[in-house]
Parts: structure tokens; sequence; C-alpha cells
């Protein structure tokens, strides 16, 4: 446990001076946004089927840029502009890539449930292999039950065969 916990607090350490170091530089939120709009537009498109094709990706990653960049603008803020201007030269390739990352993610989504299905007709193989098995341990009991009976059958027969001769030639 207190290895992960390590691992985990060397992690925020590493976010924490990533983000002292870069704070200031546009590129660096640019990159933050970026990520951010393509992780969010991916999901919503492979999770919960929300319907955006390509050009209305562009559009929209256009689109915040330009919001970032008038917010930069009005406020004097000149990180915030670039970082605004940045994203929308670059959302071609933000575009891109998050095309890239929902094959990736609608591949994975298509690989558990493939694993799912088989998981299932492998439970559904097994358990109609257990219902052959439980109707053929039935029909050998049955089996086994029948010729049992028979012989007793027989047996019964054979000493009542033989009790009645008994008595027969006793009787003469």
């Amino acid at each position: 446990m207190t290895k992960i916990k390590k691992a985990v607090t060397k992690f925020f350490q590493t976010i924490a001076a990533t983000f002292k170091a870069n704070y200031k530089k546009p590129a660096y939120w640019a990159q933050i946004i970026g990520s951010v709009l393509i992780i969010g537009l991916a999901v919503a498109t492979v999770f919960f089927g929300v319907k955006i094709d390509a050009n209305a990706v562009v559009l929209v990653i256009t689109a915040v840029g330009a919001v970032l960049a008038f917010v930069g603008v009005i406020t004097d803020n000149s990180i915030l502009e670039d970082t605004g201007n940045i994203i929308k030269t670059k959302s071609n390739t933000l575009a891109s890539t998050e095309q890239t990352v929902v094959e990736a993610l609608a591949e994975a989504q298509a690989k558990i449930e493939a694993a799912n299905s088989a998981a299932a007709s492998q439970a559904e193989a097994q358990a109609s292999q257990a219902v052959v098995a439980a109707y053929s341990q039935a029909a050998s009991s049955a089996a086994t039950l029948a010729s049992s009976l028979a012989a007793n059958l027989d047996s019964n027969a054979q000493s009542v065969t033989e009790t009645t001769s008994e008595s027969a030639s006793q009787a003469g």
C-alpha cells in the first residue's frame, strides 16, 4: 500500500512541478485545454452515442479557441489570448487527434463487447454442457435402475419358479 501512496504522491509532485514551470506559457494551456476537448468529445461520441462528425469537431474546437482569445483580448490577458489563438490554429490537428482517439476507444469497446459476448457464449455452452451431462447422468441412472429392476424381477421369477417346482416335488 505504501508503494501506491508513494507513486501517487510522486505523480502529484510531478504535476505540481510541471504546472509551476509552465503556467505562464500559452502552449501549456493550449495543450491542457486541447486534451480536455479531445477527451470530452471522444467520450461523448463513443460512450454516450453523441453523433459528432469531423467538421463539427473542428467547429467546436475553433469556437472554444475563439472564445478564449476573445476573453483574453477583453481582459487584457495575453496568455489566454495566445492560448485561444493556438487552439484555433491547431483545430484541424486537434480534430484529427480526436478522431484517432475515437477510433481507438471504439476498437477497445468492440473488443470488450466481443470478450463479454465470448464469455457469455462460453457460459451458455458450459450451461448447455451441464444440462446435457445432467440428462446423460439421469438417463444412465434410469438405465441402471431399469437393469437392476429387471435383474430383481428375473431373480424373483427364478425364485418363484424354484419355489413352485419345490412345492410340486414335495406335493408328489
